[in-house]
């Protein structure tokens, strides 16, 4: 009778090579061309599958060190192995990862699997699944999809199961989209708190992402890029610089998801905000005060694109500013402007109502009277003779 001994290094050395052969088997360039089945007969696996397919496991936690992870990896095959009994088999991979090879029929078990690793051994884990194959040495193709499913984990979120027939293509980012950037800058100026900033750096990746999902590595890299662009504007603009925290490139990188890079930059936008010295505020309040006298000046002619123009300004960020510094937008206030020269038109002058309406800057007559009733309460001409009364 074999010693415990004995038995326990048979099961370690079979282990080993049972890792061994699949990590060769999915490293191949090409479809194995040898007598899978027996392969894994020899292996003391089940060589029988119905529609294979290749699920693969990677862990959410964090390790200290590559011994750490190496351990975590481990106990998550020996477990599994234990405790799957449909003939699935489960390996380390050279990545990282566990994998999983089963039949497509029993695909139910993936949702369990991950359940029962949360349940019993607190692990969390994301699952990348790939799509089946009609023969057992065309497998590796449903490694890479798995593989492939995992990197949707930067969309999907952490502790997610994603099937690789679930999914589009990544779209290319052809380049940089610098007018973006401006427009977040700008509404980054604008913002006066936390949840603005948020909803500005949503609103850049909505656009940015309008098309498609990118992959990660192009997010990383368009997201160090714009934190670097913003990073310049606003010292540019800043003649007393205060201390802030800057962003870290390699803090980014090991960012997983899309949700946390999100937060990264908001995050770092709002200590930037703070760069932004009380000179730049006293600015603004210069600049909206000289728009309105512009708006009044030339009320006839005046528009969100001229006035802008005078005050050395873009439109969009003027449109930001003047809402955020008034409470109303650049068009309310430019008609509230206009109505009240209206009314000291009609109050003052006998010029006939479609020569007000042109004056303060109405070329449609009709529509100059239906605005006026609306603001006022009355028509241009029963104003008018409320007036002479």
């Amino acid at each position: 009778m074999r010693s415990e001994g004995l038995l326990f290094k048979e099961d370690v050395i079979m282990t080993w090579m049972r890792d061994r052969f699949f990590r060769n088997l999915v490293a191949s360039a090409s479809p194995v061309k040898m007598d899978l089945k027996d392969s894994l007969s020899q292996l003391q696996l089940n060589p029988y599958y119905t529609f294979p397919a290749m699920a693969l496991l990677e862990p959410t936690a964090h390790f200290s060190d590559e011994h750490e992870k190496v351990l975590y990896l481990e106990r998550m095959r020996d477990h599994l192995q234990k405790n799957i009994s449909n003939g699935s088999v489960v390996f380390v991979d050279e990545e990282g990862r566990v994998g999983l090879l089963f039949s497509w029929v029993s695909k139910d078990q993936i949702q369990m699997i991950q359940s029962m690793l949360k349940e019993q051994l607190h692990l969390q884990v994301n699952i990348g699944v790939g799509k089946p194959c009609s023969h057992l040495c065309d497998v590796v193709h449903s490694y890479r999809q798995a593989a492939r499913a995992l990197q949707f984990k930067f969309y999907r979120g952490t502790g997610s199961i994603i099937y690789y027939g679930e999914l589009g293509r990544f779209e290319s980012l052809k380049q940089y989209p610098s007018e973006h950037e401006k427009d977040l800058y700008d509404a980054f100026k604008a913002s006066e708190t936390i949840e603005e900033i948020q909803i500005c750096v949503e609103q850049f990746y909505g656009r940015i992402l309008q098309k498609g999902p990118l992959d990660a590595q192009s997010v990383y890299d368009l997201t160090v890029r714009l934190l670097v662009g913003i990073e310049k504007r606003v010292l540019t603009e800043t003649e007393n610089v205060i201390a802030y925290e800057r962003f870290d490139v390699m803090s980014i990188v090991k960012l997983e998801t899309l949700a946390e890079t999100k937060k990264y930059v908001a995050h770092f936008l709002v200590g930037l905000r703070d760069v932004l010295s009380h000179s730049q505020k006293e600015s603004h309040r210069s600049i909206i005060k000289k728009t309105i006298h512009h708006m009044e000046q030339e009320c006839q002619y005046a528009s969100l694109q001229s006035v802008a123009q005078k005050v050395y300004m873009t439109p969009t960020y003027l449109s930001l500013l003047f809402k955020l510094n008034t409470g109303k937008t650049f068009i309310e206030h430019l008609t509230d402007i206009r109505i009240d020269k209206a009314k000291d038109m009609l109050r003052s002058t006998h010029f006939k109502n479609y020569e007000v309406a042109e004056k303060v800057g109405y070329q449609d007559p009709r529509y100059f009277s239906q605005i006026f009733k609306k603001k006022v309460g009355l028509s241009p001409s029963e104003y008018r003779e409320s007036i002479g009364r």
